[in-house]
């Protein structure tokens, strides 16, 4: 059962749900400063921009008020802080307006919906947000701007930044909910993975500035062959394991400190922030055309109006039939008898209305039997394996029998439709694949269905004579 935190009419709701969200991550930040290697981590200001993002109906003066007052709570109660508590917590809220305020979904253009646009804003989103909320923090610890201030302007913009900047993400992605792991078993999907820890492994025995940056082409890797959700995931995780190995001395990243006065781990924040982009903007880039392909093979492969397989799509299903010379295909062809008299009379509208029942009464005899498809304008095909001649026939007949059985409602009058059939069946000759037999067998369906028309409409040809039915079932 899934718990909704927030509704977008109940303010109460909404404002308990984040002043116990804040206080709660409030409290864990406060904790994760003790040991060195997870000082980085303010995670409340990323996590709760992250909410707002996702429900823009929070992005209210309230709100931060809320939040604001959890954070000074948390600080009052558990930090023993008063007045300080009251400054330096502006600072959070600082950011969280900045960043909700450049992310947020009905502030952006409606050009900028796309996943590729909106993973880019995240970057400048964060920087601002960061730049806005270590100005106020360094500020607000009443240092003079010296060099101290600028080694407290430091610490507070790569904190903010770099976690942000991993966390925006996960937060922002679809839910891992959507993914199968069936899909991440595949050795295809973990040689990435496994990639980023040798990586990692060989960043922190080689060591130097460029350590940090190792794991960059594994994480492109990562980006390119697995989802959005699983890639956010995995730089967030090898973003805290690169600081922790920093932190510990493990990967040293020593440097020259003559230009600005930084601690490593400032630097290592700063490579950390760096090294989380671009496999980000990778992933979101391959999503997108991910989804491009799949809404091209869609409509490629499928019929815009009847939602049946296009010709396209028909062959495409036939190459994953199992193939065999011994195996024989059937193929009945429908085409709508004075189709043109429908769209005379009443408009392509009404025509457009017609193929559409016709497809579901089609689909609705055929069920999972066969393949059916729109193979062009009012005609459809059927194809269907190891059938006999009675059985093709049958199945011809029932398809006949339901377009006529009850009338089509059509702009407020009940009309007859009929339609004329042919049959083909037949075993592979020459061919080696059913798109070729199935391309023969469909040329001589169209001939008896020519054979339908010409002899009155309303039939199936080869018409079945009773004593060859009884034949053939005996």
């Amino acid at each position: 059962m899934r718990v909704k935190l927030f509704a977008e009419n109940n303010l109460k709701k909404n404002a308990l749900s984040l002043f116990l969200i804040t206080l709660f991550f409030c409290f864990i930040g406060s904790h994760l400063r003790i040991p060195e290697e997870f000082s980085l981590f303010w995670p409340v200001n990323a996590l709760i921009a992250g909410l707002m993002v996702r429900n823009p109906f929070l992005h209210t003066t309230s709100s931060y008020l809320v939040c604001y007052a959890a954070m000074i709570f948390n600080d009052t109660v558990f930090s023993g802080w008063a007045l300080p508590a009251v400054t330096v917590n502006f600072a959070n809220i600082l950011f969280i307006l900045v960043s909700v305020s450049m992310l947020i979904k009905h502030l952006q253009p409606p050009s900028a919906n796309s996943q590729v646009f909106n993973a880019m804003r995240i970057f400048p989103a964060c920087f601002l947000g960061a730049a806005a909320c270590a100005t106020w923090g360094a500020w607000a610890q009443d240092i003079d701007f010296n060099a101290r201030f600028v080694v407290a302007w430091g610490d507070w913009f790569s904190e903010q930044f770099s976690t942000s900047l991993m966390l925006l993400p996960v937060m922002l992605a679809r839910s891992l909910r959507n993914v199968s792991p069936r899909t991440l078993l595949h050795p295809g999907k973990l040689l990435p993975l496994a990639a980023v820890v040798l990586s990692l492994t060989m960043g922190a025995m080689i060591g130097g500035a460029g350590s940090l940056t190792f794991p960059v082409p594994a994480l492109i890797w990562c980006a390119i062959v697995l989802p959005i959700p699983v890639t956010s995931l995995v730089i967030l995780i090898t973003g805290i394991t690169e600081i922790v190995l920093v932190s510990h001395g493990v990967m040293n990243i020593q440097g020259d400190d003559a230009l600005l006065p930084i601690s490593h781990l400032t630097s290592a924040r700063l490579g950390v922030a760096t090294v989380a982009l671009s496999p980000l903007l990778v992933a979101v880039s391959m999503d997108a055309i991910r989804q491009l392909n799949h809404r091209l093979a869609l409509r490629a492969n499928f019929d815009f109006l009847t939602q049946l397989l296009s010709r396209s799509g028909l062959y495409e299903s036939l190459k994953q039939e199992p193939f065999s010379l011994q195996r024989e295909a059937g193929v009945v062809m429908l085409d709508v008898d004075y189709f043109k008299a429908i769209n005379d009379n009443f408009g392509h509208d009404a025509g457009d209305g017609v193929l559409e029942e016709i497809a579901r009464r089609m689909q609705r005899v055929v069920g999972n039997r066969g393949m059916v498809c729109r193979f062009g304008g009012e005609e459809f095909v059927v194809v269907v394996f190891d059938y006999s001649h009675l059985q093709l026939y049958q199945l011809a007949e029932a398809i006949r029998q339901a377009m006529v059985k009850e009338k089509f409602w059509i702009q407020g009058n009940t009309v007859t439709v009929t339609a004329s059939l042919g049959l083909a069946r037949g075993s592979a000759q020459s061919e080696r694949e059913w798109p070729g037999v199935i391309n023969r067998l469909v040329s001589a369906a169209d001939k008896n269905l020519y054979l339908s028309k010409r002899n009155g409409r309303n039939q199936t040809s080869p018409a079945m004579e009773p004593r060859s039915m009884v034949n053939d079932v005996a």
